[in-house]
């Protein structure tokens, strides 16, 4: 008897040890020499290797993501080649809700060359889903879509309630109640200079072209 609850006790120890824990928000974002505009060549793709109504891709922004220099300061900057067939689609971009964080992203469409087409204000960020962001239909002469972080919204917390609904059987005699039991999932986020960044391609017209 002994011997199996010293056993179970560690095992218990061993899984509280490998727990995942979530990243917190870095609020804070370290000096470094960075580039005025990150790598065009190294753009990630948003044009799926066949039409689909829904295209999702997402990239993590950390300490190692190449970063940039803005009139903002410094910021981590990922790239994005937006879809050459572009008349059918509708971009949602933004930062994820993860567990204790979201990234605070300020999205810019870029020419062919780099150059800045347009940006959103902040009142045309929403929180779409488990996404805090902004939605487009791309135009003729633009090519790339770039994130970064709006540090001003750096720190701030996003509380959400999450209300849902719990069922227990309980017994009644020869039969059984289901009851009904509402409850909410409290949550607090910080906007952070880390986190994911979700981009989703929306089509209206998959059917490809068969000339």
């Amino acid at each position: 008897m002994r011997v199996l609850m010293s056993i179970g006790g560690m095992a218990m120890l061993s899984a509280c040890a490998t727990a995942p824990s979530h990243p917190p928000a870095a609020l804070n974002y370290a000096e470094r020499t960075c580039a005025d505009q990150p790598d065009l060549t190294a753009a990630i793709s948003l044009t799926p290797p066949k039409e689909r109504a829904v295209f999702t891709v997402t990239a993590p922004v950390t300490s190692e993501t190449p970063c940039m220099q803005t009139d903002r300061g410094i910021s981590p900057a990922v790239i994005f080649a937006l879809p050459t067939d572009y008349d059918d689609k509708t971009i949602i971009v933004g930062g994820m809700l993860e567990p204790l964080r979201i990234l605070s992203p300020h999205v810019a469409v870029l020419d062919r060359n780099g150059d800045v087409t347009r940006t959103f204000p902040a009142d045309e960020f929403l929180y779409r889903g488990r996404v805090y962001s902004v939605q487009f239909r791309p135009r003729e002469n633009e090519t790339y879509l770039r994130v970064s972080v709006e540090p001003e919204r750096v720190g701030r917390s996003y509380d959400s309630i999450a209300i849902g609904v719990n069922y227990t059987t309980v017994p009644v005699g020869y039969t059984a109640a289901l009851i009904a039991t509402g409850v909410e999932d409290r949550s607090s986020r910080a906007f952070s200079y880390e986190g994911s960044i979700q981009v989703m391609v929306n089509d209206t017209d998959t059917k490809e072209d068969k000339t």
